[in-house]
Parts: C-alpha cells; sequence; structure tokens
C-alpha cells in the first residue's frame, strides 16, 4: 500500500524505537513557528549524540492540512479525520 522508500523509512523507524535510538527534538523554523522533529539518534565521532532528522510530527496548528487529504480507496478500516 506503500512505497518502498516509505516501507524502508518506517523499518527503520521502528528499529530505531526498538533499540531506543528515537528522539522528538522541538524546533523552530525562521518565522519563529514551534514544531517537533522526529530523529535518529546516532553518535558522531567524539561520542555526542547526533540527530538525524526523519519526520515530522503533526501538531494543532497543522490539523486543518490534515482534512485536505483522502485515504486511498482500498484502505482496510475507518479513517479518523473528519472530511468537514
Amino acid at each position: 500500500m506503500i512505497g518502498q522508500e516509505s516501507e524502508a523509512n518506517f523499518q527503520t523507524m521502528l528499529l530505531a524505537a526498538k533499540n531506543n535510538d528515537l528522539s522528538v527534538v522541538s524546533c523552530q523554523d525562521a518565522k519563529g513557528r514551534t514544531f517537533e522533529v522526529l530523529c535518529i539518534l546516532a553518535n558522531n565521532k567524539e561520542g555526542e549524540y547526533a540527530y538525524l532528522p526523519f519526520g515530522l510530527m503533526i501538531n494543532p496548528h497543522l490539523y486543518s492540512l490534515v482534512n485536505k487529504i483522502s485515504p486511498p480507496q482500498q484502505l482496510k478500516g475507518e479513517w479518523l479525520w473528519d472530511d468537514d
């Protein structure tokens, strides 16, 4: 149902979570808006944390965008976002 790249990214995220190498980091863009970034943690050459940005978390100011997307017709189950 999803593309190979998305499937690979999802599997990477699951592995990072299983290894406790997943973090959510609160960030700001150039306009000062706050959002959360899903990151995979690694260690750099100095043994310090290195954060690999992986995805954006949806937070309240993005909910209006969610209502503008539709699930694929072959999706099994219920789409929980309102269509209004």
